[in-house]
């Protein structure tokens, strides 16, 4: 029988009076899910960042409103903007089993050959004006030999009595835009009460409180579903998994997807709704999997340990599991999925200050929990200060001598690394003067090119443990 006890964010059930009011609010967020989806782009987005080689190329999927067409594509980024190739199709295709969401316009996208690497937006011009993806296509120049995946889980972002999480996060971001990842996972229970104000502080930051969010991630960012990523205030718990799918899909996208980096194959599912089976999702991914191969690295991404992953196992094969929903037991990773100790649990943002991070061999398929068997890694060196962000002191920082605007064709940046752990391949990007020509110190220059209005050199710098990295660059 299904369970009619609605409840509220704060998690408080609501008098009866109130119940009929939630199930009025429920149909009319019915109704207005069916109109809000026209006019989107609904892959890559939020949930999903697109990651791509200079020179090959990716698809967006476009849910047009009628009569609208796709004119050109363009990727905007911090610097530069690229105007790209594309291929369009129209038809009607289902992205969203569960929901029956469709989209009716495929573009493919042909990135050009000598687009810098770097996180762009995906903008279209379409014949009723532009459409954007903010932050939804990570460019990138080759796959990397080896490379660090970074994850972190349970936000609650905006919670009553949690007002200090959105400074973790960000904190988080600080420090892995140094560590440089190629991939971040954030799997679930993302933030409370979705609104456009929240979910735009969530993925854009805060510009005035000086707080980043998940679009300043330089690495792509792959995000799951959690048991409290639902309408809480006009659904219950169990059931209406349509209407979830559809709200899902309207704040986030979608609620499946598989992608590949070199030789690693990558997929997600939602077991984070109570009582949802995500039996399509796992058979959507066999499918996948018999198209792109198996690869030498399967890694997967839910929410909650154990809840319907055996059968994701049974086809994927996996090597490691990412998972969230337990906020307090991650010491206790490696945990068993049929037998092989692959599940690692990341402790929540909410409540502790923590990610989980692991270096991926490219050639080989294995990784290593970078921080110990555990993967844990706390990031301040003061994390009994939680809730007081003015006091946090993160255990790696990178600082500039010269403010880093494109106007001094001098710069030097410093790395303070408290890490018990090395930092292969730390990233550093230096912003000068056109025109010039500069020369760099104690780093390897990964890529340099001319933005409009600014020269930008990127440099790998390998950083030692309990150490400080000086990297300098000058005009040549």
């Amino acid at each position: 029988m299904l369970n009619l006890r609605f409840r509220n964010s704060r998690n408080t059930e609501l008098k009866p009076g109130k119940m009929i009011k939630s199930v009025t609010l429920l149909f009319l967020l019915i109704s207005f899910n069916i109109t809000a989806f026209c006019g989107n782009i609904v892959y890559p987005w939020r949930a999903t960042t697109a990651i791509v080689k200079s020179g090959e190329s990716f698809e967006v999927w476009f849910n047009a409103d009628a009569g609208q067409t796709v004119r050109s594509v363009q990727l905007k980024g911090p610097y530069n903007v690229v105007a790209t190739p594309v291929k369009i199709e129209t038809g009607t295709w289902i992205y969203d089993v569960t929901s029956q969401n469709t989209y009716n316009t495929k573009i493919t996208v042909k990135v050009p050959k000598p687009t810098p690497a770097d996180r762009y937006d995906i903008v279209l011009n379409t014949s009723t004006g532009m459409v954007e993806s903010p932050a939804g296509v990570k460019v990138i120049k080759e796959y990397k030999s080896s490379y660090y995946i970074l994850h972190f889980s349970d936000i609650h972002a905006f919670q009553n009595g949690h007002e200090t999480t959105m400074n973790r996060l960000s904190t988080i971001i600080d420090i892995a835009n140094i560590i440089n990842p190629e991939i971040v996972f954030n799997t679930g229970d993302n933030l409370y009460l979705p609104a456009e104000e929240r979910m735009n502080q969530l993925f854009a930051g805060n510009r005035e409180q000086g707080l980043k969010g998940l679009n300043q991630l330089d690495a792509a960012v792959f995000s799951v579903a959690g048991n409290h990523d639902i309408d809480f205030d006009n659904m219950p718990e169990i059931g209406f998994y349509k209407e979830k799918s559809d709200w899902w899909n309207n704040w986030w996208g979608l609620q499946a997807y598989n992608f590949t980096y070199g030789n690693g194959r990558f997929m997600a599912i939602n077991n984070g709704w109570h009582g949802f089976n995500p039996a399509w999702q796992v058979a959507e991914t066999q499918s996948w999997l018999e198209k792109a191969g198996t690869g030498n690295f399967r890694l997967g991404a839910a929410h909650i340990r154990n809840k319907e992953m055996s059968p994701f196992d049974s086809i994927a094969s996996l090597g490691l599991v990412l998972i969230g929903h337990n906020h307090n037991i991650a010491n206790q990773n490696p945990s068993p999925l049929r037998n092989k100790p692959i599940q690692y649990i990341v402790n929540s943002v909410r409540d502790h200050m923590e990610f989980n991070l692991f270096k991926v061999d490219d050639k080989t398929g294995n990784y290593t929990p970078v921080s110990g068997a555990t993967a844990q890694v706390v990031y301040v060196e003061n994390p009994e200060d939680i809730k007081s962000p003015a006091l946090y002191k993160p255990k790696l920082t990178l600082s500039f001598s010269e403010t880093n605007d494109g106007t001094s064709g001098t710069n030097s940046v410093t790395i303070v690394n408290n890490f018990d752990f090395p930092i292969e391949g730390a990233g550093v990007r230096f912003v000068l003067p056109l025109g010039r020509k500069y020369k760099v110190s104690n780093g390897k220059i990964e890529q340099a090119f001319d933005g409009t209005n600014v020269h930008v050199v990127d440099v790998l710098v390998d950083v030692k443990p309990n150490s400080t990295t000086q990297v300098k660059i000058s005009e040549n």
